[in-house]
């Protein structure tokens, strides 16, 4: 028995097994599919609802294990890794006229209509990766982020409204009429975890604004509208259509909010220009990727097709780069072709090439099938030479139009897939033969395997042509198309750190970042173009120049890496709280777990590219890849978990790692301040000040002493604390007069 299959028999439901393999469903597909989708596979209303159900449980415990021999458990408490900061995306979905339908049918007839509209929602939730969190009569609650944190959290939450809106169109009340629902979504830092109530009603609990702001942007929307929140706005960039309705006066919310109402999905080719035209910084740092591509593209255009895989990390500007080529063609004649790979369309074949054959045709979402048909064959029929009428019929198919004004075909399954894929590939030569061609195959590490089969048909017929084909992915893509003599491979590295600072430096404008901030910059973006970008603009939208802190645009990515490491997450939030860089030793002495236990999670911390190890074994050292990555992991915590941690480091290193502490004393300073420990963080400031002035470092001295009196500050009020500051202002006055050419005896005579 298949997988599937031995799933539906545990469920009670063998007998869809082999009607779901007659469709091709496997699990992929299967997660995908509507309330109307199972109603037409035949299964009966009970049946769909446990199906259902079945499917929704089954995601929440797909999360990502640990390697063998990760921890099991949670180096604190049980208690207190249940709840934790998190940004998600909220969706809060209300039916319309639910009260008129309860009133107007019989109770369980009612009861019925809203448990289908029930499994509307939850199958749109379930499939952009959301958890339904509550249903409240005809209220739904769902999260996207959580538990399991996306990149795209914000687009998953919009592209689930729109599908809650268009499956549960098609319920009807008695009347006739469809049903319709109001939905708000928004998007902001929550606590969440945290376990209330009892038996049946137990339920993990969320705290924050977010939720309240999407069940008023919920209750002032309209039927079948959708609007969200400004950083929920910000977040999707023009992924989709808005109407901008202003600011509006929520019911306990201070200050007007700003609210978007969403339209559609716009028509942006790829997940880069949706996101990334409004605002581009400079381009620095890529003139000898930039040269290589342009090399290429002039041999294709001498008839000598090219391949070129260009990889790297998200954010390295692997799309940016295609788009720089394709802008520097400027005015010379050329076809451009995108193909987007889409994250929910894994499963989906030729997902990217029929969206790419819709816009290329111009259909519109209220266009009949008869038009849309009529604007293919126009399209076909404007290119070089001529499509057979076989080769539209194929393509229409592919398109789900109507194939009636032409031939039936007589052709197997497999014979209509290789002449389909054959039409294709003739469709973009033929553009060849007219103008050179540049094709892009953007995220391709999420390609079906139908778009993985044309594209080695493709690249293997290309050689003598006019085309440069592209192909942009992230380093787990393994490429079927290397070892091709006219196929190259372009690996994007990180900037470097003067490219850096020319980046933030050219998107802010000269002079108007202070040099500090820019550091910093640089330093917590290593090297990303992306994280350069978004950690500038995320500063110079503050209302002072303060230091970066992770952007909401990044957040959500970061936070996914971290979430697929499963329990070993907890070991990079320890790793974080110790600091950038951290010690194995001192991380075993601070969590409970063997030495196997923790050597197999940083083996895997170092596996999944979120920290590397230096020094030799007997000395090795660990630091996070990215500075954001340490943020995001120390964000996540609770602040009353972070102040635990910090001290537990803190003691520590006094009890069992004394050379540090005799050697770093600002480092434990640093720790028991962040426990709010402060008597003891300002001891270990005085001590860090007494040895910069024993080595003449005055500047450092002053610095120390300086701090040591905030942490005097934060003492009760008392002699005690008058005494500390009494102290450290007298110890802070020979460095300063040090540092202006006065000796001790003369400073002790004043």
């Amino acid at each position: 028995m298949t997988d599937l299959e031995q799933w539906l028999s545990a469920q009670g439901l063998q007998q869809y097994s082999k009607h779901f393999t007659d469709n091709d469903i496997d699990f992929d597909v299967l997660g995908g599919l509507s309330e109307a989708d199972l109603e037409q596979l035949g299964l009966s209303l009970g049946h769909r609802r446990k199906l259902l159900s079945a499917l929704d449980k089954r995601r929440r415990k797909s999360v990502p294990q640990p390697t063998a021999g990760a921890p099991k458990s949670n180096p604190v408490s049980a208690d207190a890794a249940e709840a934790e900061r998190r940004q998600i995306t909220v969706l809060f979905c209300d039916l319309v006229g639910s009260t008129e339908l309860a009133h107007a049918l019989d109770p369980e007839d009612a009861s019925a209509l809203i448990r289908r509209y029930q499994d509307a929602c939850s199958g749109a939730v379930a499939r952009f990766d959301g958890y339904v969190a509550k249903f409240m009569g005809d209220g739904v609650l769902a999260y996207f982020g959580y538990p399991q944190a996306s990149e795209d959290a914000a687009e998953q939450a919009v592209r689930s409204a729109l599908a809650i809106v268009g499956a549960v169109a098609e319920l009807t009340r008695p009347d006739g009429r469809p049903l319709a629902v109001r939905i708000g979504i928004a998007t902001g830092i929550v606590v969440i975890g945290d376990m209330l109530g009892a038996g049946s009603a137990r339920e993990r609990a969320i705290a924050g604004d977010t939720p309240n702001l999407a069940a008023r942007l919920q209750a002032m929307a309209g039927a079948n509208e959708i609007l969200v929140s400004l950083r929920t706005h910000q977040l999707l960039g023009q992924r989709f259509e808005y109407d901008g309705l202003g600011e509006r006066t929520l019911k306990g919310f201070a200050a007007p909010v700003p609210v978007w109402r969403v339209l559609r999905e716009a028509a942006a080719e790829t997940r880069f220009a949706a996101t990334r035209a409004a605002s581009r910084g400079a381009f620095v740092g890529r003139s000898d990727e930039s040269s290589l591509l342009l090399d290429r593209w002039r041999r294709a255009t001498q008839g000598q097709g090219q391949a070129i895989l260009i990889s790297g990390e998200a954010g390295m500007g692997k799309s940016r780069l295609a788009d720089m080529l394709s802008v520097g063609l400027g005015d010379e004649g050329h076809y451009h072709v995108t193909l987007q790979c889409s994250p929910y369309h894994t499963s989906s074949a030729l997902h990217p090439v029929i969206r790419h054959l819709e816009r290329a045709a111009g259909f519109a979402s209220d266009d009949s099938d008869e038009t849309r048909l009529t604007k293919l064959e126009a399209m076909l029929d404007g290119l070089e030479g001529s499509t057979s009428p076989a080769a539209k019929s194929i393509i229409a198919d592919l398109l789900s139009l109507p194939t009636a004004r032409y031939a039936a075909l007589d052709m197997s399954m497999p014979q209509r897939k290789a002449a389909l894929l054959s039409a294709l590939v003739e469709l973009l030569t033929r553009l060849a033969a007219d103008e050179p061609v540049l094709l892009l195959l953007e995220d391709a590490h999420w390609i079906d395997p139908t778009t993985t089969e044309l594209w080695t048909r493709l690249i293997d017929s290309i050689a003598a042509t006019r085309l440069l084909a592209l192909i942009t992915a992230r380093p787990e893509f393994a490429s079927p198309w290397t070892g091709r003599a006219h196929v190259s491979s372009l690996e994007l590295a990180r900037l470097t750190s003067e490219q850096a600072a020319q980046l933030a430096a050219e998107i802010a404008a000269p002079g108007v970042l202070e040099p500090a901030i820019v550091d910093d910059i640089v330093t917590k973006s290593d090297g990303v173009p992306l994280y350069v970008e978004e950690l500038t603009k995320t500063v110079l939208e503050s209302s002072m120049q303060e230091r970066p802190v992770v952007p909401a645009t990044l957040h959500d990515s970061l936070m996914a890496r971290l979430d697929r490491l499963g329990p070993a997450k907890d070991i990079a939030q320890v790793a974080a709280v110790i600091g950038q860089q951290f010690s194995p030793e001192l991380l075993a002495a601070v969590v409970p777990y063997s030495g196997e236990e923790l050597s197999a999670a940083l083996q895997q911390l170092v596996d999944a590219g979120l920290a590397y190890r230096t020094g030799r074994s007997a000395e090795e050292t660990y630091s996070f890849k990215h500075a954001l990555l340490r943020d995001v992991a120390y964000e996540n915590l609770l602040r009353a978990r972070r102040q635990q941690l910090h001290e537990r480091i803190g003691r520590t290193l006094v009890d069992r790692f004394s050379s540090v502490a005799e050697a770093e004393p600002e480092l434990l300073a640093y720790h028991f301040h962040q426990a709010h420990l402060f008597e003891l963080a300002l001891s270990y400031r005085e001590r860090a000040g007494d040895r910069a002035v024993a080595r003449s470092s005055f500047v450092e001295a002053i610095a120390h002493f300086s701090a040591a009196l905030s942490e005097a500050a934060q003492l009760p009020q008392g002699q005690d604390r008058e005494r500390h500051e009494l102290r450290m202002l007298l110890k802070a006055g020979p460095p300063h007069a040090a540092m202006k050419g006065y000796h001790n005896a003369e400073v002790a005579d004043a």
